[in-house]
C-alpha cells in the first residue's frame, strides 16, 4: 500500500513510485492510502480528485497522524470491503 501525504509534490511523487514499483514487477500496487496535511486543507480536495485519476482507484484508507506509526495501527483505518475486492476476494 502506497501512502501519499497531500502536500507540495504528493501527485508527482505518488505517480513517479507507482510506476517504478510496476516497473519492478515484483509486486502490484493494490492501494494507496492518504495522510491529510492539515496546514494545507484547501487543496486536499483537489489533490485527492486527482491521485484517483492518476492511480485509478480512491484511497484504502484516511489515516491520520500517528504517534507511532504501526502495522496494527494504520490498519484500523482501511477500508477491508474495498482491499478485498482488490485482491479478489469475495467477502
Amino acid at each position: 500500500m502506497l501512502v501519499v501525504g497531500l502536500r507540495l509534490g504528493c501527485l508527482n511523487h505518488a505517480r513517479l513510485t507507482v510506476e517504478a514499483i510496476a516497473a519492478t514487477g515484483r509486486c502490484p500496487v493494490l492501494g494507496w492510502g492518504r495522510q491529510p496535511d492539515r496546514r494545507r486543507v484547501r487543496a486536499d480536495g483537489c489533490n485527492l480528485a486527482t491521485l484517483e485519476r492518476l492511480l485509478g482507484s480512491p484511497p484504502l484508507a484516511v489515516l491520520p497522524p500517528l504517534e507511532q506509526p504501526r502495522a496494527a495501527e494504520a490498519a484500523v483505518w482501511l477500508d477491508g470491503a474495498y482491499l478485498l475486492a482488490a485482491l479478489g476476494i469475495a467477502d
